[in-house]
């Protein structure tokens, strides 16, 4: 990868640029001038007289918010106050009250909304799910972006580069996941705790967020006729960590310590020491990191996480993290995780899948299969009943919601064509129809997760289904923010 081409610490494979070259173009039913092709592994539309096969080019991926220097640059923002060339198309305008209905018009101001959101459409019927830009138009807008200084893309070989991935471009920011803006933010963390109280709770090496499910389609060279594959119900909730694992506990004086090390510049006295204790987060959020005098197990404040690995923390072994997904209602609202999907649940209740699991063994990090997953979670259940737990009717295996096991090549069938691998898998596990598990509403089901038998590497690909993704669009057009969205944009204002 070029050293000009980078990741962010908040880099995300699903919501990126990739640089592709594009593949066979197909014409677009009743159309002279648009073209289809796949760009990986999802559905493209691209005008003819743009777009040639085997061009080298950046791919935006459906859902992503681009960077206003660079829309700006390209003079492609809808409203052509945004652009570089406003003061030539106000001077057009000023000839001509009409000139913005024009041709000419057309090829000076674009089409992106303020917010500069990559959203799937529909043309002629043909879904087109992101977005591409010539290299050129980068080399435009970085000389724009940075006044005209010595930042160029000329030592860049695309060509080189195909098959890369990156959000940020000569250190500037290019692309991230859109999510709509939300009035309130929220505030996170321990508000008012000075640095003489607060204490990191976490050791080095213990705890691991989820890593990212990467898109199926875009990984087909991971698979092979022969590849054995597991395939699970994807649910569409909000994610869930739990950890026992080892934390650092503030020792006694915490703050006289403290304040002794700090005077002298250096640690004479141990401010804490290592103990098993639970870790909750979110997908991107860790609720207790932080531990002061007051609550040295950590403290964030209520939510549905912190309900939940307060259930299930006590059954957890030493060294065991377990990954789920809490879906339904929030406890004792009617306010719904996700909107309409209620997955069985009652106003006011939720259930909660592991659908991941780990264990620190003989200092290396296990990864669970997915039966040992499944046997897991009876233990836990198993364990909860034993204590007279009432939440075990709460937890659902992920065995239950397997919905195809077996090789790719008799998915497919033997002597198929692998690109047919993705087609094929949903019409096998029916993601286009509606979710089976949800009782109260009728909804699409989100899509499935697939996971290589015997992979020693901790990872899972997801398929969405197109009625979901049409579904999610519409919502983020009006503006409505599930869960994980709103940790997203919390997290520029959260204060620890």
């Amino acid at each position: 990868m070029n050293a000009k081409l980078q990741k962010s610490k908040d880099f995300t494979e699903e919501y990126c640029c990739s640089v592709v070259k594009v593949g066979e173009l197909v014409p677009v039913e009743n159309s002279d001038r648009l073209m289809q092709t796949r760009i990986n592994g999802e559905s493209i539309v691209v005008n003819k007289a743009d777009v040639k096969e085997g061009d080298v080019m950046l791919y935006v991926s459906n859902e992503c918010q681009i960077a206003d220097w660079f829309l700006s640059a390209n003079n492609i923002y809808r409203h052509w106050e945004r652009n570089a060339n406003r003061s030539d198309v106000e001077a057009r305008i000023k000839q001509d009250p009409d000139f913005l209905k024009s041709d000419e018009a057309r090829a000076m101001v674009g089409y992106f909304e303020d917010n500069g959101r990559v959203k799937m459409i529909k043309l002629r019927g043909c879904p087109s799910f992101g977005v591409l830009f010539k290299p050129e138009a980068m080399q435009k807008a970085l000389i724009f972006a940075t006044a005209g200084t010595d930042i160029i893309t000329h030592g860049i070989d695309w060509e080189a580069e195909v098959g890369t991935d990156f959000d940020t471009i000569f250190e500037l920011p290019f692309v991230q996941a859109y999510v709509p803006k939300r009035n309130e933010p929220r505030q996170h963390g321990q508000k008012g705790v000075s640095r003489w109280d607060r204490l990191n709770r976490m050791v080095p090496g213990q705890f691991k967020l989820h890593y990212d499910t990467a898109p199926l389609k875009k990984h087909l060279m991971d698979f092979s006729p022969k590849t054995r594959i597991d395939v699970s119900v994807k649910l569409h909730g909000t994610s869930f960590i739990c950890a026992n694992v080892l934390t650092k506990t503030p020792l006694r004086f915490f703050r006289l310590r403290r304040w002794v090390n700090n005077l002298l510049k250096r640690d004479i006295f141990r401010e804490a020491r290592q103990e098993y204790g639970m870790v909750v987060s979110s997908r991107k959020v860790i609720k207790n990191e932080w531990s002061n005098c007051e609550h040295p197990e950590g403290y964030y404040g209520y939510d549905i996480w912190t309900e939940w690995g307060n259930i299930i923390f006590p059954y957890l072994d030493k060294g065991v993290t377990v990954y789920g997904e809490i879906c339904g209602y929030l406890t004792g609202d009617a306010k719904m995780i996700q909107k309409d999907y209620d997955y069985g649940c009652r106003t006011g209740e939720n259930i909660l899948m592991i659908y991941r699991a780990t264990k620190h063994e003989d200092g290396v990090l296990r990864e669970f299969s997915i039966e040992e997953i499944g046997h897991l979670t009876e233990v836990i259940k198993a364990r909860m009943s034993d204590a007279g737990d009432k939440n075990v009717g709460r937890i659902l295996n992920i065995l239950n919601i397997r919905v195809w096991q077996g090789t790719v090549e008799q998915l497919i069938s033997i002597g198929g064509d692998m690109r047919d691998f993705p087609d094929r898998l949903a019409s096998v596990c029916k993601i286009e129809d509606n979710e089976p598990l949800c009782t109260g509403h009728t909804v699409p089901r989100e899509g499935v997760v697939v996971r290589i038998d015997g992979d020693e590497v901790a990872e899972a690909f997801k398929l969405k289904s197109l009625r979901f993704l049409e579904r999610e669009k519409k919502a983020i057009d009006k503006g409505e923010v599930d869960m994980e969205m709103q940790e997203v944009a919390d997290e520029s204002v959260k204060s620890v």
